[in-house]
């Protein structure tokens, strides 16, 4: 392949991570941009080599760079949801002891609560985890 073929396979797969945003094909444009110059100074002349070079840059770069690309680029999602409960403080609205359900307040709405411990009614609640529809909840030391 010409060096201006590997730029066009650059350019695609530029293209594709721009529409996917998975940062694979990030690597696979920076390889080929790489096997397009060793093309054009001549150090890749068979096309044997120019694959094999570029698989093994393509390697190199998911194996060692994405993971560290992945945390640079990780966003803080925001918890939503049922999930946005947990760490929420609450009030006890009936009594929960172990293996019976109890109700909480939390966030203003009555949920159905279960706790590994006695928590009498108007006692505060931190909400722990997520059981199906019920919360998981302790008594808050605060």
């Amino acid at each position: 392949m010409t060096a201006v073929q590997w730029i066009l396979a650059a350019v695609v797969c530029g293209a594709i991570e721009i529409v996917t945003v998975g940062l694979w094909f990030l690597w696979l444009a920076l390889a080929a941009l790489i096997v397009a110059g060793a093309v054009s100074v001549g150090w890749l002349p068979s096309l044997e080599a120019q694959l094999l070079v570029f698989a093994f840059l393509t390697l190199l770069f998911i194996i060692f760079t994405r993971p560290l690309a992945m945390k640079l680029f990780k966003t803080n999602d925001t918890l939503s949801n049922v999930n946005a409960l947990i760490g929420q403080h609450g009030i006890a609205t009936s009594s929960i002891e172990p293996l019976h359900f109890g109700q909480v307040k939390v966030n203003g709405e009555i949920w159905t609560a279960i706790s590994g411990e006695k928590i009498e009614e108007g006692s505060r609640i931190m909400v722990t985890g997520i059981d199906g529809v019920k919360l998981q909840v302790v008594k808050s030391i605060d």
